[in-house]
């Protein structure tokens, strides 16, 4: 009996230490200073991917390239990587530091000293990116400062107006973009959600902090997918759109503010 406890008190660190056995190219504290990243999670019935990144305070995306999923799709029994403050990267042949750093939007020193390395990471290593500011392939890298976070129609520009509402003369802080009700959100750069719930007028309002002065704020939505403190990346599903608060129909209020001076966007956007 004894050698069956022994055996179950050591599976768990089998198991741990088996999802963390990429060779890191260095030496073994580099695969400590790894396991200090993240935690393993074994998903249960009725979980999902959505809510288990809600339940850490951790983006959907940077949970899913830590786990390299290709769908939202999960199962019970299986175990999950979840990132601390940064994201799991499992290098692939041709990649270097220099252009996953680049991939990332981080220093390459940066991620060398976060994983104690010093040679280039072969294929199939596992590497700790901290505080990503963008991800492999995202538009946030097109040289311009922010990505749309909604594709349709401007409704309204930025500038004078007459109030739709109250038919006086008013300055548009925003521009408005006509979609659906429903509409999936995503944040125009990377930040820290600084504010997620009902503010007059806007309605239900998402305002995204990107740590340089600017502000992006997103205004009538029908449904919040994020929280106030939590870290999104630049194309990161935030909210759906809707017709709350003074609204005249279903459109996405977008708003971009430096220095808390609204400015006009669309310079800003592609």
């Amino acid at each position: 009996m004894w050698i069956i406890a022994v055996l179950a008190l050591c599976l768990p660190l089998a198991i741990f230490t088996a999802v963390f056995q990429p060779e890191l190219g260095g030496p073994s504290q580099a695969l400590d200073s790894l396991q200090t990243q993240a935690t393993v999670y074994e998903v249960r019935a009725g979980d999902t991917l959505s809510a288990i990144a809600t339940r850490y305070g951790v983006p959907l995306s940077w949970l899913a390239i830590s786990n390299n999923l290709t769908s939202t799709t999960i199962y019970p029994g299986q175990r999950l990587l979840i990132p601390k403050d940064g994201v799991l990267h499992t290098v692939k042949s041709g990649e270097t530091l220099s252009s996953i750093a680049k991939a990332y939007g981080v220093a390459e020193d940066v991620i060398r000293t976060a994983n104690g390395v010093a040679d280039e990471p072969k294929p199939g290593t596992r590497l700790y990116i901290p505080n990503p500011n963008t991800l492999p392939g995202s538009s946030s890298s097109t040289g311009y400062r922010f990505i749309w976070p909604v594709r349709g129609t401007i409704s309204s520009t930025f500038g004078p107006r007459i109030h739709p509402i109250y038919g006086v003369p008013s300055f548009h802080t925003g521009i408005d973009i006509a979609v659906p009700e429903g509409t999936p959100v995503r944040a125009a750069a990377a930040g820290t959600v600084s504010f997620a719930g009902w503010e007059e007028g806007f309605g239900l309002l998402v305002v995204i902090d990107h740590g340089d002065g600017y502000k992006s704020y997103y205004g009538h939505l029908s449904k919040l997918l994020t929280s106030t403190g939590q870290k999104v990346l630049a194309g990161e599903t935030i909210a759906l759109s809707g017709n709350t608060g003074l609204s005249t129909g279903p459109h996405l209020h977008f708003e971009v503010r430096y220095s808390d001076s609204p400015v006009d966007p669309r310079p800003l956007l592609p």
